[in-house]
């Protein structure tokens, strides 16, 4: 298992925080900032294909009807507890739930290129009884309506009914008081729920009444009328016995969730996965990424890949692409000049791998290849961010000895200048003995050093492989292009030359150099620039190459269409020899007719007879040399084939060759054929309208029928025709599809089920197809 340390130094979090901004639901949000790797490669590559079905349907400008969803699970729980009724807030956000539930059954029904998010959604709750028993309660708006209850319908209308009186009543007094200039203005104001007036605070004494609060300045008071005191407190008592009313639809509502509170808890884990997975679809169409191979056992192929963060700074255009190969070595030395991409590397790969173990899409070509490692072992110094530094670290030998411990097959150990922080010579020698020990315990490694005899020994060890970061001599500065088969320079004079040390001071430097390190810098420099130079004689070998291959190419394709207008120049030959020998057929018929009117003798009559026959044979060899030619080649999907002894002739649909069993589409039917008794054929010329002999079965155009949402009446009409066609398709075993919900449509199913002279069993589907959502009926 990757550990927590391991993923904080390679900043996944960072990864997820900007997935995190595409999630439209709480749950979403949080779901997405606890991704971590998966513990099989086999749950690591179902994510990643969901992802990459998400990511197909909004590449298709499809968009799913995610809206905002808080965290209702807790709500949903708490119905279960007896005594307890849900705030309106809360009810309507289950309500909502519940709709989104139908539309996202809806929105992936139809997605067939999608499976797996399809039987993602199966399990989603789909029961408009259930929406419209909370529709008559409540408006679009959110509001409890006045015919919730009979009794809130009255006690509202009464409410309406004593406020008028009391807003007449109340007009009539401010009316008389405003007259006597007694009140501040001419208007009426709620204090505490009831109606009050604002009269001039010197005038108080004269207005009889209630006083419930006064103005800041002092200058107004507001004082219920005592005239509306008894009209006050019927409305205040109708509306405690409405508040009373309204708590009582709460807890029949409540009790009514609480029926469906572990479908509604199932379907909001459905919705929340959901939206994580089109937040990674999301992600994968901004970084324009993929999902990699990922096995076990793979050899670790990377493509163009980049580090995300890199990518989110400067840019896919600006961010150096790394491309590496690692098949039969398992570890790769890094060597280069400072600041030039060989933790970058380190943290690429530790990244990358990371992300494609737990289902996310990488910044990389699809055709890249991942190890599915089970541990992630690093050492990179101080850990410090590569947002701010992309320099080199300091080793830590106990952390190394921790990972000798723990590191085997299964594991990806990164190593950041190893051998540093002590004597050069000693650390040099203590990072051969690390790097080989790590080698023997078959992990894969990726370790950067500056240490000359490190380089040196991993030129002669097995499976040890030198790699480099470029250098560009000409403006002494660094490509970051990683370039493997070559250890590299540390360009430690020329870096400091870049950076405008004096010429004097450098080759003050160079005379303390050791003679045979220096030897070996010069030879390694040498050798990356005639690396280079040979690098770009290959890619220009390699581009004329492609042009070779463009060209060959296109005159394949010249060649293919000559062989197209070859076939069809010999087709209508054919044809116009067909009705050739119609004509003259008929000619010699009408000959023939017109001999025996005339009273020929035999002998003419005979003759005419004999070239008809010799006229016949011919037309019935160019038929049989016109079949001949139909059916060469192989029979492939989509492309005209011939049932073996029949005339029948059709398009080749489905092809199933372990079951040795075919599809094809002749007019109007589809047949299922045995693969081994299909011929190819050509349908340009052919005229002879196909038959299909009875032995062949018809096919159902779906062995599953979906009744969700269906009224019983309409159901129970579906279910027997359905029945009555898979018994003449002589299918065996078919499904429908009824939902959980109520249970009125499994009840009505159940009954014809159990009448119908043709249903041999019937049974539930196994809970991990559906459960008890699904019945599965045997024919006889």
């Amino acid at each position: 298992m990757i550990s927590n340390k391991s993923i904080d130094q390679l900043e996944f979090s960072k990864v997820l925080e900007q997935i995190s901004h595409y999630s439209y639901t709480e749950l979403g949000k949080e779901g997405v900032l606890k991704i971590k790797p998966f513990s099989s490669v086999e749950d690591a590559v179902y994510q990643g294909d969901l992802v990459s079905e998400a990511k197909e349907v909004l590449i298709n400008n499809d968009i799913p009807p995610f809206e905002y969803l808080p965290d209702i699970k807790e709500a949903i729980k708490r119905t279960k507890v007896e005594g307890v009724f849900l705030a309106i807030r809360d009810i309507l956000e289950i309500l909502k739930l519940a709709k989104l539930s139908r539309v996202f059954f809806s929105f992936f029904k139809e997605k067939d290129f999608a499976p797996l998010l399809v039987a993602l959604t199966r399990s989603l709750f789909v029961d408009k009884v259930f929406e419209h028993y909370f529709a008559k309660v409540f408006t679009d708006s959110g509001e409890i309506r006045d015919n919730a209850s009979p009794q809130l319908s009255d006690i509202r209308k009464d409410i309406n009914n004593k406020s008028e009186q009391l807003r007449k009543l109340v007009s009539k007094i401010l009316k008389k008081y405003s007259e006597s200039y007694l009140v501040q203005e001419e208007y009426i104001t709620l204090r505490e729920g009831r109606i009050v007036i604002p009269v001039k605070a010197e005038h108080k004494r004269h207005v009889k009444g209630f006083i419930h609060s006064e103005s800041h300045t002092g200058q107004t008071v507001y004082i219920e009328p005592e005239e509306t005191l008894e009209l006050n407190n019927e409305i205040l008592s109708l509306k405690f016995a409405e508040q009373r009313e309204i708590e009582k639809i709460l807890k029949n509502l409540t009790v009514k969730i609480s029926e469906y509170a572990n479908h509604l808890l199932e379907s909001l884990e459905v919705i929340t996965s959901l939206d994580i997975i089109f937040a990674k679809a999301k992600y994968s169409i901004e970084i324009i990424g993929s999902f990699p191979t990922l096995l076990n056992n793979s050899p670790l192929h990377i493509i163009d890949a980049r580090h995300p963060q890199l990518l989110k700074k400067f840019g896919r255009e600006k961010t150096v692409p790394l491309n590496l190969m690692l098949e039969n070595d398992n570890l790769i030395l890094i060597t280069g000049p400072n600041a030039g991409g060989k933790t970058v590397v380190l943290k690429t790969v530790g990244l990358l791998s990371m992300m494609a173990a737990s289902g996310l899409h990488i910044p990389a070509d699809p055709d890249s290849n991942f190890y599915f490692f089970e541990k992630i072992l690093i050492d990179m110094g101080d850990e410090q961010s590569i947002d701010n530094d992309l320099s080199t670290f300091s080793s830590h030998l106990s952390n190394i000895k921790s990972i000798l411990i723990t590191t085997d097959e299964s594991s990806l150990v990164l190593l950041d200048e190893i051998g540093t922080g002590t004597d050069p010579v000693e650390g040099a020698a203590l990072a051969i003995s690390i790097l080989i020990q790590l080698q023997k315990k078959n992990s894969i490694i990726f370790a950067t050093t500056h240490h000359g005899s490190v380089k040196l020994a991993a030129n002669d060890l097995p499976g040890f492989q030198n790699a480099s970061m470029e250098f560009d001599q000409e403006l002494l500065e660094p490509t970051y292009k990683f370039t493997q088969g070559l250890p590299g320079s540390s360009y430690a004079f020329e870096i400091a030359e870049r950076l405008g040390f004096e010429k004097d001071f450098i080759n003050l430097a160079s005379k303390y150099l050791d003679s045979d390190k220096n030897k070996i810098e010069k030879f390694l420099t040498d050798l990356e620039q005639k690396s280079k130079k040979y690098k770009t004689k290959l890619d220009e070998i390699e581009r004329e190459n492609v042009r070779l291959k463009g060209l060959t190419n296109l005159y394949q394709e010249k060649i293919k269409k000559l062989e197209e207008q070859k076939s069809k120049i010999l087709t209508k030959a054919q044809l116009d020899a067909d009705n050739y020998l119609k004509d003259v057929n008929k000619k010699i018929e009408n000959a023939i007719k017109n001999i025996r009117e005339s009273h020929a003798a035999k002998e003419v009559v005979k003759h005419e007879r004999k070239q008809i026959e010799e006229i016949k044979q011919v037309q019935t060899k160019l038929k049989h040399d016109r079949e001949i030619q139909t059916i060469s080649g192989e029979v492939k999907v989509n492309a005209y084939a011939k049932v073996k002894g029949t005339e029948t002739i059709g398009i080749v649909r489905e092809l199933n060759k372990e079951k040795n069993k075919a599809v094809i589409e002749a007019g109007n039917l589809k047949i299922q054929v045995k693969f081994s008794e299909l011929l190819p054929a050509k349908m340009n010329f052919i005229e002879e309208k196909s038959y299909i002999k009875p032995q062949y079965q018809l096919l159902l155009e779906s062995e599953r029928l979906d009744i969700r949402g269906e009224l019983p009446e309409e159901a129970e009409f579906k279910v027997i025709r359905f029945i009555d066609e898979a018994f003449a398709a002589n299918s065996s075993k078919i499904e429908i599809l009824h939902g959980k919900g109520t249970g009125v449509l499994k009840k009505t199913v159940h009954d014809i089920l159990k009448k119908h002279d043709r249903v041999k069993n019937f049974y539930f589907a196994k809970i991990e197809f559906g459960g008890d959502g699904i019945t599965i009926v045997e024919l006889e």
